[in-house]
């Protein structure tokens, strides 16, 4: 993300062209398929360059993109799964490929997560925040609760009630601190009856979830 990737000289990688896109629950689409380098530089995004601070070497910022080869992978959208394009980059000193998207974001409008209601009280620091709704089991829900590596007890929760099921997540107060968050982890919890066409609630954005879409 510092913005440091170049080329390796020599380096011969084959252009774009066009694809048609096929999407689950939409029209298929006609898309141009990006060069590499337009495509890396729509992965990297906007830059942050800290390189040389923070005890960051400039030469750990440093990626040589040694080859390069087209190949699809399957992405979730607004309008479903797809099957799209992707450059699978080789890299120097990296044992695994670098795969970028070959398609804009413009044309693939990704998943839109469900904004909080306003008004809501800040959420207790020992509650956790709920991600994605990913299964519907009968009397039973799957779904994602986000956390940091440290938090103690991961506990699932969810109050059942005629109209609507709220579900959320706690864990034990974390004694010290702990720099390593952004973890996901699946949680299930049982209802007293089917869910029917009860709304399923999130405890901690008051946001109403639907079943993740390529999973319905």
């Amino acid at each position: 993300m510092a913005g440091y990737v170049t080329i390796a000289p020599g380096v011969k990688l084959r252009s774009g062209g066009k694809t048609r896109l096929d999407f689950g629950d939409g029209p298929s689409v006609s898309a141009d398929v990006l060069d590499p380098r337009r495509a890396l530089t729509e992965a990297i995004g906007e830059t942050y360059d800290n390189c040389g601070h923070m005890a960051v070497p400039v030469s750990q910022c440093k990626l040589t993109i040694t080859g390069g080869s087209l190949k699809t992978v399957d992405v979730d959208t607004s309008s479903g799964r797809a099957t799209v394009p992707a450059w699978s980059f080789t890299a120097k000193g990296l044992s695994r490929p670098i795969v970028a998207l070959a398609v804009s974001a413009a044309v693939l409008q990704p998943l839109v997560d469900p904004a909080p209601l306003p008004g809501l009280a800040e959420l207790d620091r020992n509650l956790l925040p709920v991600g994605r709704l990913t299964k519907v089991d009968g009397n039973s829900l799957t779904f994602n609760l986000h956390h940091g590596k440290c938090d103690p007890n991961l506990t699932a929760h969810v109050v059942e009630f005629e109209d609507m099921v709220i579900i959320g997540g706690s864990h034990s107060p974390l004694k010290g601190g702990c720099v390593d968050v952004g973890l996901s982890t699946p949680a299930t919890v049982t209802l007293t009856t089917p869910l029917g066409d009860r709304a399923v609630v999130s405890s901690s954005t008051g946001a109403r979830l639907s079943l993740h879409p390529h999973l319905k």
